[in-house]
């Protein structure tokens, strides 16, 4: 397997792992695999075989080769397709229905400024992505 591909497996991997908010060693118990094992193919050391690729697709609802995909942005959008999410979406259902009339509305407006906050970010990944890492590399135009 050509490095390039270990390293997409990688990222993927901890995208996937930290989406979820889980630590290493959540994630690899989920899985059926040691901690180490796990912390070498994040660190792209060694790459998961089949059997363990296909335990992650199937744990989190999504098609192993999206594990493969080269393109973050294409990774993230085929993970909100999945059904990765169908645990939180029920958990939010479920916090929603106890909260007061008020909190419901302060929640929805919150979430109004989420989704345009969301949409202006997707409307324009190459100027974030740069304005990004400039930001984090200590490069500026300004």
């Amino acid at each position: 397997m050509k490095l390039e591909t270990q390293e997409h497996i990688a990222r993927n991997l901890r995208t996937l792992r930290t989406s979820r908010c889980m630590n290493q060693s959540e994630m690899a118990r989920l899985i059926g695999i040691t901690r180490s094992s796990y912390v070498n193919y994040e660190l792209g050391k060694r790459v998961p075989d089949a059997e363990v690729l296909f335990n992650i697709a199937t744990r989190f609802g999504i098609h192993m080769d999206t594990l493969f995909e080269t393109d973050r942005y294409v990774f993230l959008s085929l993970l909100e397709k999945s059904d990765l999410y169908e645990d939180e979406l029920a958990e939010l259902i479920s916090s929603y229905r106890t909260l007061s009339a008020f909190a419901k509305g302060m929640l929805i407006e919150r979430a109004a400024w989420l989704t345009e906050w969301d949409r202006l970010i997707n409307s324009n990944k190459k100027a974030f992505a740069e304005r990004y890492s400039e930001r984090f590399s200590g490069r500026s135009n300004t």
